[in-house]
């Protein structure tokens, strides 16, 4: 499955640094006195989106893509997204919700790709439009939400609403997949 020299490969590097960011945005946020101090936390969520897309230029100009980078990118960008919606209940009423979808979703994809692997041997194929469509979108409402703190409540849950649409319709999508699969078992 995973080789030993794919563990130091330039992208996978790149994903374990955007691993190692998630503490340190939880941090600044959490530690945030002021909109500047919002801002730093904004910054490495900047800096972990930035990686994220050079990892894949990367991974493919070098001829570097992996088993381990196709499992490690998917997992940098949950606990990121994860981490930022966690962080943002502390300050913005509603969160709460869209934290909840997103767990679940996260809980029914996992159950769904281990239920892949025992049957067939193999995760599902990578993330479909849909998918990377839903974690873009929620990647940018929540830069939009630490960019501008004070944005009117209606833009807040305009926001929530789009993000966690987009998030359940992605669940959805893979419903017929699943149900495929438990049709095997």
């Amino acid at each position: 499955m995973f080789q030993k020299k794919d563990l130091f490969t330039i992208p996978n590097l790149m994903g374990y640094f955007r691993i190692l960011l998630v503490p340190v945005f939880i941090y600044l946020y959490i530690n945030a006195h002021s909109v500047t101090d919002t801002y730093k936390a904004l910054a490495v969520l900047i800096l972990s989106g930035v990686t994220d897309f050079f990892d894949g230029i990367a991974a493919r100009k070098l001829h570097q893509v992996t088993e381990l980078g196709k499992a490690l990118d998917p997992v940098a960008d949950k606990l990121t997204l994860g981490a930022v919606i966690f962080c943002l209940i502390r300050r913005i009423n509603g969160f709460q919700y869209l934290f909840l979808v997103f767990i679940v979703k996260e809980l029914y994809m996992l159950l769904g790709n281990l239920t892949a692997m025992k049957l067939n041997g193999k995760k599902l194929d990578g993330a479909a439009f849909i998918g990377k469509a839903a974690t873009m979108i929620t990647y940018w409402s929540m830069g939009f939400f630490l960019l501008f703190p004070g944005m009117p409540r209606a833009v807040q849950i305009f926001l929530m609403i789009l993000c966690g649409g987009m998030i359940t319709a992605t669940g959805l999508y893979y419903l017929p997949v699943f149900f495929r699969l438990a049709k095997k078992i």
